[in-house]
C-alpha cells in the first residue's frame, strides 16, 4: 500500500474521532509493510493527542447578541442608502444646449429651403 492509502486510513480514524466511535479501521490495515504500521499508528496516537488537547469552543452569549445586532444594523444601513446620480452638468446648461441645437438645426432648413426655392426659380 502506498502513503496514500496510509492516508486515506488516518482520515478515516480522524473522522471515526470526531465522530466519538474512535477504532482502527480494517480496511486496508492489514496491506501495511510493519514500518507503515508502526508510522500509522504513531500518527493516530498523535490524532487522538491532538482531540483530546482541542475541545470545542462557542462564543459567549454576549458576543452573539452584539454580533447579530451589529450585522442587523449593518443591513439596514446598505437598504436604506439611496441611490444617487449626479449629472455631469447642470439643468440649465443641458437646456441651453438643447436650445441652441434646436435653433441651429431650424436655421439649417431655413436656409436649405431658401436655396431650393432660388434654384428652382432659375
Amino acid at each position: 500500500m502506498e502513503h496514500r492509502g496510509l492516508i486515506e486510513l488516518l482520515a478515516e480514524y480522524s473522522n471515526q474521532l470526531n465522530q466519538k466511535t474512535p477504532g482502527v479501521a480494517d480496511t486496508g490495515y492489514a496491506e501495511l509493510s510493519s514500518e507503515q504500521q508502526q508510522e500509522l499508528l504513531s500518527l493516530l496516537r498523535l490524532a487522538g493527542q491532538v482531540k483530546d488537547a482541542l475541545a470545542p469552543v462557542r462564543p459567549a452569549p454576549a458576543f452573539g447578541r452584539k454580533l447579530r445586532g451589529d450585522l442587523t444594523e449593518m443591513a439596514r444601513r446598505r437598504m436604506s442608502q439611496d441611490v444617487v446620480i449626479e449629472l455631469p452638468s447642470a439643468p440649465r446648461e443641458l437646456l441651453i444646449g438643447a436650445a441652441i441645437g434646436s435653433a441651429v438645426a431650424l436655421a439649417g432648413g431655413i436656409a436649405y429651403l431658401i436655396r431650393a426655392r432660388t434654384q428652382a426659380r432659375s
